[in-house]
């Protein structure tokens, strides 16, 4: 039997989860924060059920890779809570987002 993530079911979460699988972990960090920040200003949830839902669902065990990074552990359980068409809408911004702290990483690296 094949175990199919939730994630897996959609083909450019998917591809964004094994992306953020192979950054470093301070790449990690900054998309995370970023990820939390866009998912709560643009998307109209429920902020307070979010922030409850994240106090809730602490961890117990690191099994997958994302749990061993509190921020990105949030921010992936927010989007797994999110219905399909809000997830959807916040891929594109959060993928517009990596773009930006990317070109940001890249360019202050290359000038140190």
């Amino acid at each position: 039997m094949n175990y199919v993530r939730w994630y897996d079911k959609d083909p450019d979460l998917s591809s964004l989860m094994k992306f953020l699988e192979s950054l470093n972990e301070e790449l990690r960090e900054e998309i995370a924060t970023d990820l939390i920040q866009i998912i709560l200003s643009e998307l109209k949830t429920n902020k307070d059920g979010e922030i409850s839902v994240l106090a809730d669902n602490k961890i117990s065990e690191y099994k997958r890779w994302y749990d061993k990074n509190l921020s990105l552990h949030s921010a992936i359980e927010i989007i797994k809570n999110l219905d399909d068409d809000q997830r959807k809408e916040i891929i594109s911004l959060i993928m517009e987002s990596i773009v930006q702290i990317l070109a940001q990483y890249n360019y202050e690296n290359e000038n140190e």
